[in-house]
């Protein structure tokens, strides 16, 4: 068997991966001269797609036959690289065995990995003899730069290569974007399966090492090896080459669902979004939106500086789009005066040069009109991506005439200039496969059309992540109860009121002089998570009489442990948090609190540490946010204070990752001149989760 030293990563960080998706030969252990069975499918494909290297049949039922089938590897006339494990799981770890005794430095396994192949079995072999595994429960691959389709199913042969390479942790959806859409076109598609020692991680870096790979898309359950994945993301955007997915395992019955599927362990979204927003990978919601975002990224052309602007023959579709761009905060470009006197110039009486344009009226001139109109709506210094919006369909002469003006106008732009269809049920396959001929993305669906160009749009605009100064601190074992939580939030620069804790009616007096009314008096009984919900809490204090009569009701009830706090001045509540995720690491959430958590449900995820320029920039996506700026005449409240808490935790939670599991700070109270912490709750990390 080979030495697992020939894993060892050579100088191209994918090419340890050749031997498995661009091999030198291939062998298909249990091909078959059956029509229509897997065996079949798995033969034909192989052999279809003008594979160079040798493709060598294994089965011992038609050994001699007219088609070249051999009864066994060791009857092979030279080892092969790849073996194709087309088997039933009872013959999985033998066939396995034979092939790494073979010599062969890759496998595909189609069959599930269930029963009898036990999965530490399957790993041991594959390890011990250097193989990289495709699977199990994959559906293969396709590497249509060499013409070689590893497939237990048949499938298109007319699939045209390009610049989209698709890692897909869902067979089903490979076949449904590589079986109906000829505009797509691929250089790879992979089916990971199960991913047993090979994951997305591992095919991602191999993608980002082809010279035809424009763009990579993934379908994702679940991220196996996060060290290697980030790093292979953040290796994709030092190449420029986007990353768009589609990630799946959302809600607890979508992630239990991926468990019983897979066996993946699905980690926390919001982290995840977050750690991926972080390198500039373009989330997207729909396969649709996955497959549009992956047409317009592979047609090459990066937007330009400035807003969208759109060509229609339409008003109401017209319409249509500007509501759906607002909604999607998407900008309008303006046009410059020279351009509006270029369009008019060709438009009929009535018409107006405005975005979006509407350039029909009774078709006299139309070709002209649309042409010139195109090409000085493209020639606009504030237009960034053209829209030539119709409902396009094939073999209409209308919409004939409106390609041959979008070809010609695309030819004088280094601009994106997309077509874009309202409805996306129209009849225009083969006319998308023409457009595409000449670099020209058709999108079906004017919202997953229009976020396909948001995704353009931000990758124009994506800047390096802006990383504090770094200043780790050593922490000491952190203490448990509120009193300790806020003590370490204010050694990490987080303002947190003035405060004493105290078990006897005399300390709790003698605490408030100290502090001076009016005070807050809160339990300190150990366990109680969520004071208020125990009737642990009295706000606004204003005397020692009050003060009196709230501690002996609490003492009775709670015990004697208490804090006495300084009352903050009455501002926005606000909260943040900490999450400690397992793969990606700590995260610090930003979000109104008190009872704006229930009328703006929203909130930012950041992955910690970061700078609190980028926790400001993340505070005014949200839309409470606006309670901060001045709302409706308010006097605007400290917002830069309430970033710069943010930040703080963030350096707090990255230096305390080991000690950390969760943290709530909720709430904070946004005043005009500062953010104060008002209360904390930690749940200390476990270490034998590390």
């Amino acid at each position: 068997m080979a030495d697992a030293s020939s894993l060892t990563a050579p100088l191209r960080p994918g090419a340890r991966l050749d031997p498995l998706l661009a091999p030198k030969s291939v062998a298909l252990l249990g091909a078959s001269t059956v029509p229509d069975s897997f065996g079949w499918a798995m033969l034909d494909m192989a052999r279809a797609g003008g594979f160079a290297g040798p493709v060598h049949p294994v089965n011992p039922r038609y050994a001699g036959t007219e088609r070249g089938f051999f009864a066994r590897l060791s009857d092979l006339p030279e080892p092969v690289e790849h073996v194709v494990l087309g088997v039933a799981n009872e013959r999985l770890e033998a066939c396995l065995t034979e092939a790494a005794e073979h010599g062969a430095k890759a496998v595909t396994i189609f069959a599930d990995g269930k029963g009898p192949a036990r999965p530490d079995r399957i790993r041991a072999i594959a390890r011990e003899a250097g193989m990289q595994v495709c699977g199990p429960n994959s559906m293969g691959f396709h590497n249509l730069d060499i013409g070689l389709r590893i497939s237990p199913f048949p499938a298109p042969k007319t699939l045209v290569p390009g610049g989209i390479a698709a890692i897909l942790q869902s067979g089903s959806i490979m076949g449904a974007l590589a079986h109906n859409d000829r505009r797509l076109r691929f250089n790879m598609l992979v089916s990971p399966g199960s991913e047993y020692l090979t994951t997305a991680a591992d095919y991602l870096d191999w993608a980002l090492d082809q010279k035809t790979t424009r763009v990579v898309g993934l379908f994702l359950e679940a991220v196996r090896d996060p060290e290697t994945f980030l790093a292979a993301l953040d290796r994709a955007e030092m190449l420029g080459i986007p990353v768009a997915m589609l990630k799946v395992g959302r809600t607890d019955l979508s992630r239990k669902m991926a468990q019983s599927h897979t066996g993946a362990l699905v980690g926390d979204h919001d982290v995840f979004e977050a750690a991926m927003r972080e390198r500039g990978v373009h989330l997207t919601d729909t396969v649709d939106e996955l497959a549009a975002t992956l047409q317009l990224f592979a047609m090459g052309k990066p937007a330009a500086p400035g807003a969208i602007a759109a060509l229609h023959d339409s008003g109401g579709e017209r319409e249509l789009l500007v509501d759906t761009a607002e909604r999607l905060s998407l900008p309008l470009a303006r046009f410059a005066p020279e351009t509006v006197a270029r369009i008019e110039r060709h438009l009929e009486p009535g018409l107006h040069a405005e975005n979006p344009l509407d350039a029909w009226a009774s078709g006299k001139n139309a070709e002209v009109t649309f042409l010139e109109a195109a090409r000085a709506m493209m020639d606009d210094p504030g237009v960034a991506v053209g829209l030539y919006v119709l409902d396009w369909r094939q073999d209409y002469y209308l919409h004939a005439m409106h390609a041959r003006v979008l070809i010609e106008a695309a030819k004088g732009t280094e601009k994106p200039l997309v077509a874009l269809s309202n409805y996306s049920l129209t009849v225009n396959h083969d006319l998308a496969c023409q457009l595409a001929d000449h670099g020209i993305a058709l999108l079906d669906g004017t919202e997953e059309g229009l976020k396909a160009v948001r995704h353009l749009l931000s990758a124009r605009d994506r800047r390096p992540v802006d990383r504090p100064v770094s200043h780790v601190r050593t922490l000491t074992a952190i203490g448990e109860g509120e009193a300790a939580g806020l003590a370490l939030l204010a050694t990490a620069g987080i303002d947190t009121p003035d405060h004493g804790r105290a078990a006897t009616i005399e300390g709790t007096v003698a605490e408030a002089a100290r502090i001076g009314y009016p005070v807050a008096l809160k339990t300190a009984a150990p366990g109680i998570a969520h004071k208020t919900e125990a009737q642990g809490v009295a706000l606004n204090l204003r005397d020692e009489a009050a003060l009196r009569a709230a501690y002996a009701d609490m003492a009775a009830r709670l015990g004697p442990e208490v804090i006495v706090a300084a009352m903050v001045t009455s501002g926005a509540e606000w909260s943040l948090g900490v999450i400690n995720d397992r793969d990606f690491g700590p995260a610090v959430m930003i979000a109104p609190g008190g009872v704006m958590v229930e009328l703006l449900p929203e909130r930012a995820v950041l992955m910690a540490p970061f700078t609190a320029d980028t926790a400001r920039a993340a505070i005014l996506t949200l839309r409470a946010s606006r309670l901060l700026t001045g709302y409706r005449g308010q006097a605007p409240l400290a917002l830069d204070a309430l970033a710069g808490a943010a930040a703080c935790l963030s350096q707090l939670a990255h230096d305390a990752r080991h000690q950390i599991e969760e943290m709530d700070v909720n709430p904070v109270i946004v005043t005009l001149d500062s953010a104060v912490a008002v209360d904390v709750l930690i749940t200390p990390r476990d270490r034998g989760q590390e």
